[in-house]
């Protein structure tokens, strides 16, 4: 009996440790996704090395066919990994790896039932679940060049929640580009109804119908207020491309408010000519000029 009551104590002696090895058998969330990314940079790196070594087009385009790793493919279980974690840190960076530009396709949305992508999904989890983390600042300035609507409802979920003054200048700064954007299609489609035919692929027709019809004094207007926000409230944080958000602004609004277009009065321009008298554009007023901008670095 001493025997089977030592044995039995010795057995619940070993028991946290073996609790505690079941534990490190499972990895981590951080340890999942640095796993999918060392899958998708590996098959990356034999893609690139069988491409460089391909010694015709026909044996290139065979290994793309091939050997491309799809994004596409991995973004499921990059979504698996948030939603099974939505707390964990990883998830946030596996949400943002499946919205990258370099990972993700965007698709206009023209037939109802068309499935949600990964990427929208996404986007999706990021507005319910992560709207307030410190890891969006990329993903944002990203999202500038971005033409959908889930993009522009995580953007200004984050420019108004997110306490982080740096993400949420770039979520500004991101819903000012796409303005900018959205201003200038809108003339473009105005002047010349053809090109937006040809945009219906890839924005989809309600998309381009809506920026025929809209009103560039409107959009315009959007943009300014998004950047006069930047230059309020800000100035001092550092731009993407160097410099401070404030000088960023800055040149955009002046370039918002005097825009160079038919019909409209050319911006005042100031310089010395190549004997270094001083001139002035408006100096010219009313005759034919040619400007012939041009540098060398």
């Amino acid at each position: 009996m001493f025997r089977i009551a030592s044995g039995f104590l010795a057995l619940l002696a070993l028991l946290p440790a073996l609790r505690a090895s079941d534990k490190t058998d499972t990895p981590t969330p951080e340890q999942q996704y640095q796993a999918l990314l060392k899958e998708y940079n590996k098959a990356m790196e034999e893609f690139r090395k069988a491409y460089s070594e391909a010694k015709t087009q026909e044996d290139r385009q065979k290994v793309f066919r091939e050997k491309y790793p799809q994004p596409d493919k991995l973004a499921p279980r990059f979504l698996e990994l948030a939603e099974k974690n939505p707390k964990a840190p990883a998830a946030v960076d596996a949400l943002v790896w499946v919205v990258s530009p370099q990972n993700s396709v965007v698709t206009p949305r023209s037939a109802k039932n068309e499935p949600e992508s990964p990427r929208t999904k996404a986007l999706k989890i990021l507005l319910r679940d992560h709207v307030q983390s410190d890891k969006l600042a990329d993903l944002c300035r990203n999202l500038g060049r971005a033409d959908d609507e889930e993009s522009r409802q995580l953007l200004r979920a984050v420019l108004e929640k997110n306490k982080h003054r740096p993400v949420q200048a770039q979520a500004c700064l991101a819903l000012a580009q796409q303005a900018e954007n959205h201003l200038r299609l809108a003339r473009q489609f105005k002047n010349d109804p053809h090109l937006a035919k040809r945009y219906e692929g890839f924005m989809g027709k309600e998309a381009v119908a809506k920026l025929v019809k809209a009103d560039p004094d409107k959009l315009s207007k959007e943009a300014e207020n998004l950047y006069d926000r930047i230059a309020k409230d800000f100035a001092n944080v550092p731009a993407p491309r160097g410099g401070m958000m404030g000088k960023v602004a800055e040149q955009k609004l002046e370039a918002l408010r005097h825009p160079i277009l038919v019909g409209k009065p050319a911006p005042e321009i100031a310089g010395e000519d190549i004997d270094g008298a001083k001139f002035k554009l408006s100096d010219y007023r009313g005759k034919v000029v040619l400007l012939d901008f041009w540098g060398n670095w």
